[in-house]
């Protein structure tokens, strides 16, 4: 009989941790929606939307943040007419909150060189695509570096203070989301 009732009490908690990833997942959509229509958000739309992973990171922990993100990545590319949001979210602002949550856990240099590292990544390879899509020709690592020149290292530059920013802001959101919302939900830990 006791262990019938344990089984029953899991089974409830992953019910509502899938009811939870799916509800996070509805509302990464809207967001990337949101991001859709109105263009001038949409890399805006990516970032609000990986709060939902956010969520699912805090809360639920596991295997469902990253769920939830490829949820959120797999219905955003089928539904949205416009898939730009979509392609920010799965390169940077739905699989950041996951790996920033790992890279915290290290000495704070390590996690800053692995955050630097992790969005220098991404640009790099946007600003490659971006070259490709343009020219329409492959083009070698050595011709990339046009990147390199005098105004494009201004741009450089802002993208890694902007990230940065980004940074800080989504620390602070966290700390008001773990300080203030979840007492405000009257919900110390939801599982």
């Amino acid at each position: 009989m006791i262990m019938k009732n344990i089984k029953n009490i899991k089974d409830a908690k992953n019910a509502q941790k899938i009811a939870l990833a799916a509800i996070l997942s509805a509302v990464g959509v809207v967001f990337l929606l949101i991001g859709s229509f109105l263009q001038v958000l949409d890399i805006s739309s990516a970032a609000v939307a990986g709060l939902a992973v956010v969520i699912a990171v805090i809360e639920i922990r596991g295997k469902y943040p990253v769920l939830v993100y490829f949820a959120i990545s797999l219905v955003s590319l089928l539904i949205l007419p416009n898939r730009l949001p979509s392609v920010f979210f799965i390169l940077f602002g739905g699989i950041y909150p996951i790996f920033k949550a790992q890279f915290e856990r290290l000495h704070p240099v390590v996690s800053w060189v692995l955050k630097f590292s992790m969005f220098n990544a991404v640009f790099w390879f946007l600003i490659f695509i971006v070259r490709f899509l343009i020219s329409r020709e492959a083009i070698t690592v050595r011709e990339s570096l046009w990147f390199l020149e005098s105004f494009e290292i201004v741009i450089f530059l802002v993208a890694n203070l902007a990230f940065l920013l980004y940074d800080i802001v989504m620390t602070k959101i966290i700390l008001l989301y773990i300080v203030k919302a979840r007492k405000l939900l009257k919900r110390e830990n939801y599982f």
